[in-house]
């Protein structure tokens, strides 16, 4: 039987609380990870993330093995683990894919949305353009409620494309985005001269959406995810790290 195949035997026969602690602990260390509290290429050593989040050495282990997976987690017998690295590349190839599928799923929820999503897309952006996104003691910081609720504003967007999968991938490729914002942030790399307006370019879309033009929506979330990744990559020329020798 092959490592993988073993593995996975092993996950069938832990007892129910170890996986319920194992998800709990994978979740918190997926939150970590995405806000950029690990930077990229940072050991993650298990004794010391026990210690930190009061719990057993193994089911961190397993927690880190799971966000393998996601892309959040590298692992080598050399090395340990370690928070997956990042790169411009890499931010290109998520925006790429990040596109592919959220530009789909919204022209499938289009189709397939009843006037409750219509509501539900309507209240999510009203609640999102009365919110600040950033306090003025900390300007370079994104606020947690403006975060959560941009997450849920584009997961709604979405939600009546009829597909779990769609919904799995822009979870996951959402994360992979706001990770690169968050360690841009830290890094205070994310240019704040260039012109945009994300309280417009999310009423452009809904307009669009409620008015069931799927072309426009499509053509204004694709241009939306652009100006995401062009506002990192223009930052000092790395996004990913600490700010270039070269400046």
């Amino acid at each position: 039987m092959s490592n993988t195949a073993d593995d996975a035997e092993q996950r069938r026969n832990q007892p129910t609380a170890f996986k319920s602690l194992t998800a709990s602990v994978a979740n918190a260390l997926q939150r970590d990870l995405v806000a950029g509290r690990y930077m990229p290429g940072e050991k993650l050593p298990i004794v010391r993330l026990a210690k930190s989040y009061g719990v057993s050495p193994g089911a961190v282990r397993e927690a880190l093995s799971r966000l393998i997976s996601e892309g959040l987690v590298e692992f080598s017998e050399q090395r340990g683990f370690r928070a997956a690295p990042v790169s411009p590349a890499a931010l290109m190839d998520i925006t790429r894919t990040r596109i592919l599928i959220d530009v789909h799923a919204l022209r499938e929820a289009i189709r397939l949305g009843d006037v409750e999503w219509e509501a539900e897309v309507l209240s999510i952006h009203h609640r999102l353009a009365n919110c600040r996104p950033r306090d003025a003691a900390d300007p370079t910081a994104v606020r947690e409620e403006w975060q959560r609720l941009h997450r849920i504003f584009h997961r709604t967007l979405i939600a009546a494309c009829g597909s779990e999968w769609l919904m799995r991938f822009h979870d996951l490729l959402f994360d992979q985005t706001i990770r690169y914002r968050s360690i841009a942030s830290t890094y205070e790399t994310e240019r704040e001269d260039l012109q945009r307006d994300p309280n417009a370019e999310h009423a452009e879309i809904v307009r669009a959406t409620v008015a069931r033009d799927a072309d426009t929506a499509a053509a204004l979330l694709e241009r939306h995810y652009h100006g995401t990744a062009g506002r990192l990559l223009a930052g000092q020329g790395d996004p990913t790290g600490a700010p270039s020798s070269s400046k």
